[in-house]
């Protein structure tokens, strides 16, 4: 089993986690500090690689950014950024548990 540290992942692979930082960045009221996570994390997907283990930590982001929106963040959205957002957690959720991806 490969080291995670040493894995690259395609940030085109990661499209449904960037979607879902978009519809967070367009539709949350976040303060400043979790802005500057989500600046970050929208960062990092610019290049065309990351690591496994970096890749993991911009879907546990996207999960904390979700929590930090309210509890009733994903009813008040449009029925198409639902969607992405349930698509990226999705993505996160299988990036953050699939023990396949090791």
């Amino acid at each position: 089993m490969p080291d995670p540290y040493f894995v690259q992942v395609s940030t085109a692979e990661l499209a449904d986690l960037r979607r879902a930082l978009e519809v967070v960045d367009q539709h949350a009221e976040l303060d400043h500090r979790y802005r500057r996570m989500l600046a970050d994390s929208q960062r990092t997907l610019t290049a065309e690689e990351i690591r496994l283990t970096q890749a993991r930590g911009l879907a546990k982001r996207l999960l904390v950014l979700v929590k930090a929106a309210g509890p009733d963040f994903r009813s008040t959205l449009p029925a198409a950024a639902q969607a992405a957002l349930d698509t990226g957690s999705a993505q996160a959720n299988a990036l953050i548990y699939d023990p396949e991806r090791d």
